[in-house]
């Protein structure tokens, strides 16, 4: 039957068609005019961003318009087997963690609008030598205003409203 077949052909076709397509329509919605080709989208306020980069490779933390960079949490080391592939022998210990992650990276990038850190030994001790790692960073993109700072830790930014 032709009408049977054309009905088959198109329910086959469909799959095909949104494989297709989708990777087109994800580029035009993150497409910007001008010279910085492709941009992140906005996100609303308090939504978690998480960044991932393997070792010897930079991690490009950015937030829209004037808001800047909170870190939320970090990890340098490897807590994943399946994370920044290497050599299995590599890959074997995932409890590698380096404490001072979170320190280092606020201090670098808190308060701040874009900031880009090389995943390395030049940056972070080595918290487990032989092992492949990569920088996991969590982070919230929020309105500017000064930092407290108190042993170390950075806190939320304080918002105050004036009457």
């Amino acid at each position: 039957m032709p009408g049977g077949l054309t009905s088959q052909r198109t329910r086959m076709a469909s799959p095909l068609w949104r494989c297709l397509l989708l990777p087109c329509l994800l580029q035009l919605l993150v497409y910007t005019n001008g010279s910085e080709g492709f941009s992140r989208a906005a996100l609303p306020f308090g939504l978690v961003r998480r960044e991932l980069s393997c070792e010897g490779y930079a991690i490009d933390l950015r937030c829209p318009g004037s808001d800047v960079i909170m870190i939320e949490t970090s990890n340098y080391g490897r807590t994943d087997d399946k994370i920044c592939d290497a050599d299995p022998f590599q890959m074997e210990n995932v409890n590698c963690y380096l404490p001072d992650a979170y320190k280092i990276i606020s201090q670098r990038c808190n308060n701040r609008t874009q900031c880009v850190v090389v995943t390395g030994s030049d940056v972070f001790p080595d918290p487990c030598p032989g092992t492949y790692k990569y920088l996991e960073v969590q982070y919230e993109c929020v309105p500017y205003s000064k930092y407290s700072q108190s042993d170390s830790h950075y806190t939320k930014p304080i918002l105050s409203v004036t009457t």
